[in-house]
């Protein structure tokens, strides 16, 4: 059964963000010696407008399921690079809907956060990758969604506290928890006046460069503004080897275990428990 690893991300139109993160999964994805093809494909069509216009040409992910299977692929895995199973990540889903029947198998790859035990997991990987001071109070930014989903976010808070970390917490861009609650928490500990600021997102685009580091509006500055010193670490999570890991972990078991698309739908369900 010939078989293929398709990556899937929003995507984004900062080439040193995009080479640092999703080139890298992508690079360490065809590097797992198993002779296995592996295409790209964004989401975003706004930013494969963009890119196009730059003469830069990523697949969407129609594109790259069709010429996948005018290469006579069987077997598809989908790794998606998505942190919770949002809005973005159900997309995926509805793409492939279509799809499901051309394949004898086909799966996506959970989200980083697919379940609320995942936040367990990766707290002691945060403090391996970003290196907690206890010194200092650290806010990680992630986007946020309308989705049930997005209770991860706060999932992931309540991990990190319970493991000891209560000097970190995320905070999302565009649903809650938010900067106002991180701000919040921030003063009822009496936290030291330096904070610092990380990505929790994949890539580090524009979300991070503005809302988060930005020189006007921006979590930096509005921290800066209530007193603290604060300083942004622009570097996407996708940028360390160790959360890379991750995406081969999730792709070599879908290379194991498969998923038959007769019987199952080609997506793994977006669980918010």
């Amino acid at each position: 059964m010939k078989k293929a690893i398709l990556l899937v991300s929003f995507g984004t139109s900062y080439r040193e963000a995009r080479e640092r993160s999703l080139e890298c999964i992508y690079k360490e994805l065809c590097g797992l010696g198993l002779q296995i093809p592996v295409y790209q494909a964004y989401t975003s069509k706004m930013i494969l407008e963009r890119l196009s216009g730059e003469g830069l040409s990523i697949y969407s992910v129609e594109e790259a399921v069709q010429e996948i299977l005018l290469q006579g692929v069987e077997s598809l895995v989908v790794t998606a690079s998505h942190m919770i199973p949002g809005v973005e990540y159900q997309k995926i889903s509805r793409i492939l809907e279509p799809y499901q029947d051309k394949f004898q198998k086909l799966v996506v790859t959970p989200a980083i956060l697919q379940q609320g035990e995942d936040c367990k997991r990766l707290a002691p990987l945060l403090q391996d990758m970003l290196h907690f001071q206890k010194e200092y109070d650290y806010i990680l930014m992630g986007h946020g969604t309308e989705d049930a989903a997005n209770i991860r976010y706060q999932q992931m808070n309540d991990a990190l506290w319970g493991m000891g970390y209560e000097n970190v917490q995320i905070a999302s861009v565009e649903a809650e928890p938010g900067l106002v609650q991180a701000a919040q928490r921030l003063s009822e500990r009496g936290a030291v006046r330096k904070v610092i600021l990380h990505p929790f997102m994949v890539v580090a685009g524009d979300h991070a460069n503005n809302d988060m580091a930005g020189e006007e509006d921006s979590y930096l500055t509005e921290l800066q503004k209530l007193g603290y010193e604060a300083e942004a670490v622009v570097k996407g999570l996708g940028e360390y080897p160790q959360f890379r890991q991750l995406y081969i972990e999730r792709t070599r078991k879908a290379l194991e275990d498969g998923l038959d698309a007769s019987k199952k739908q080609p997506y793994m369900d977006g669980d918010s428990k």
